[in-house]
C-alpha cells in the first residue's frame, strides 16, 4: 500500500504536492480562527447579558434604597412633629389648673363645722424652679474639654421642657365658738389628700357682740402634683355640686 502512495505521488510535480499542503493547513487554520472568533464573541454576548443583568439589579436596589429614603424621612419628620405636638402639651399641662378655686372652696366648706365661719381665704401661688444639674467632679483640661462636648451634645438630644409647676399655700383666718371646733376643722383638712403640712399658725379669744369667740389662723399648703380630676373626695363634691345645679 505505501508503496503504490509512493508511486502514486511520484508522479506528481513537487510543487503541487507542496500548495496542496499549504492550501489544507491554510484551510485548517481559517476554520481555527473562526472557531475561536465564534467563542470568542458568543463569551462576550454572554458576558455582556451578565453584565445588562447585574446592572439591572443594581438600579433597582438603588431605586428601593432611594424610596426607603424618602419613606425614613417622612417617618423622621413624622416623628419630629409628634414629638413637637408631645412637648406641647406637656408644657400645656403646667397652664391648666388642676385645683380649680371653686373646688378648693366646696373643699373647704365641706369640712368646715357648722359652727366655723371663715372670715379670709388667702392663696399665694409661687412658680417651682426646676433643679440645674450639679457640675461633674473636677478633671484634667483635655478629659474636661472632651466632658463638655459629651455633655453638650447629651444635653442637646435629651433636653425637654418641663411643665411648670406651682406651690400654693392658703391661709385660713376665722371664728369659732371654741378650740374643739378648730381642731375638728383641723383634722378634716389633714384627711383631705390635696393638702399637706395643715397647721394652726395661731388662735386667741376675741369678743363679738359680747360674746367670747375664738379667732384663729390655719396655714396648709396644696400639693403640687395634686389633680383635682384623681381625688375621689373632691371629685365627689364637684359631682354633688353638679347634681344640686341641675
Amino acid at each position: 500500500m505505501t508503496e503504490n502512495k509512493d508511486f502514486n505521488s511520484g508522479f506528481l510535480p513537487d510543487d503541487y504536492v507542496a500548495k496542496r499542503a499549504e492550501r489544507r493547513m491554510t484551510v485548517l487554520a481559517v476554520t481555527l480562527f473562526v472557531l475561536v472568533m465564534f467563542g470568542v464573541t458568543t463569551a462576550f454576548v454572554v458576558t455582556q447579558r451578565n453584565w445588562t443583568g447585574v446592572r439591572s439589579a443594581r438600579a433597582a436596589v438603588n431605586q428601593r434604597f432611594v424610596a426607603a429614603a424618602d419613606r425614613i424621612a417622612e417617618m423622621d419628620a413624622y416623628e419630629m412633629r409628634v414629638s413637637r405636638m408631645v412637648d406641647k402639651a406637656h408644657v400645656a399641662v403646667g397652664l391648666v389648673d388642676t385645683v380649680p378655686r371653686s373646688n378648693l372652696l366646696a373643699e373647704l366648706v365641706r369640712q368646715m363645722p357648722a359652727e366655723l365661719s371663715l372670715m379670709r381665704v388667702g392663696l399665694e401661688t409661687d412658680e417651682i424652679k426646676p433643679a440645674r444639674p450639679k457640675p461633674s467632679a473636677v478633671a484634667t483640661l483635655g478629659s474636661g474639654r472632651k466632658q463638655r462636648s459629651n455633655d453638650a451634645d447629651a444635653v442637646a438630644d435629651e433636653i425637654r421642657p418641663e411643665p411648670r409647676r406651682w406651690a400654693s399655700r392658703v391661709t385660713l383666718e376665722g371664728l369659732a365658738p371654741s378650740l374643739d371646733e378648730v381642731s375638728r376643722f383641723i383634722d378634716a383638712l389633714v384627711k383631705v389628700e390635696i393638702f399637706r403640712r395643715v397647721r394652726l399658725d395661731h388662735t386667741q379669744e376675741k369678743e363679738i357682740d359680747g360674746r367670747p369667740m375664738r379667732e384663729y389662723r390655719i396655714l396648709f399648703e396644696i400639693d403640687p402634683e395634686a389633680d383635682i380630676r384623681e381625688t375621689r373626695s373632691v371629685a365627689g363634691v364637684v359631682s354633688a355640686e353638679m347634681e344640686d345645679g341641675r
